[in-house]
């Protein structure tokens, strides 16, 4: 398949991509980004599990946490034609760039992205990414006023309750970071269902649709279905949201 051509086009009244430049400037890379331990193959995923969860017909899209530009790629793909990204890391940014109308790269809690307001994006998407911020709370209420009405966000949320994460702080007293996974030594914040829910109502948000991304050995799923689903909640191991802005 061909990569689609990277439009300039104005889509829905938002300004052309050359009117938020000024905010969006490439700055030095800083000493932590250029020295994060992680794996590229950490920036170089695609989430088809979130963008499945997009209805038909979206248009513009805000991806917050775009990391090398493999989801933007595919959305691409599928026909969006505004594509605006934000990352922390600017290397990646940089890789990222060719597939996105415009990237702001810094910290998605400190950037100044005012000029979005009034966007009317189709929709917001933070895959994996909300539990990175200090604030969640405040960062989605603010962004989702560059939604139009009626817009959505999608989202990956780990889920704490995951039962391995249970298991090592109940029974071996261990609450230990990893490069990545439910502890990863980045997420500031920790979510269940109840305070996702709660999460995304605070920011106006409804949400429409639920999936799972579920891992459990075969023997826990066995005793599951005996219990008839009463461990569900425990074999989550990231929620799937998608809401939509009242």
């Amino acid at each position: 398949m061909e990569r689609p051509i990277v439009g300039r086009q104005t889509v829905r009244g938002i300004p052309e991509p050359r009117d938020i430049h000024r905010l969006s400037p490439e700055p030095a890379a800083s000493e932590a980004c250029l020295t994060d331990s992680r794996s590229p193959s950490y920036y170089a995923g695609v989430r088809h599990d979130v963008v499945s969860l997009l209805p038909k017909g979206i248009k513009s899209v805000l991806e917050v946490g775009c990391a090398a530009g493999g989801t933007g790629r595919l959305l691409r793909s599928l026909g969006v034609e505004k594509l605006i990204g934000i990352e922390l890391n600017p290397v990646y940014a940089a890789m990222a760039r060719e597939h996105y109308s415009d990237i702001f790269v810094g910290d998605a809690e400190e950037l100044d992205t005012s000029l979005m307001v009034g966007y009317g994006l189709d929709c917001i998407i933070y895959s994996d990414v909300l539990e990175h911020f200090r604030d969640p709370w405040a960062v989605l209420s603010r962004h989702v006023g560059y939604l139009r009405s009626g817009g959505y966000v999608a989202a990956s949320i780990p889920n704490i309750r995951y039962y391995k994460a249970v298991h090592d702080l109940v029974f071996r007293d261990k609450w230990e970071y990893s490069e990545a996974g439910i502890l990863d030594r980045g997420h500031l914040r920790f979510f269940t269902w109840r305070s996702i829910e709660d999460l995304f109502h605070r920011s106006g948000l409804r949400i429409v649709k639920l999936q799972y991304n579920r891992r459990g050995s075969f023997p826990l799923k066995l005793l599951n279905k005996v219990l008839m689903n009463r461990l569900s909640p425990f074999l989550v191991k990231q929620y799937l949201v998608l809401a939509v802005k009242e």
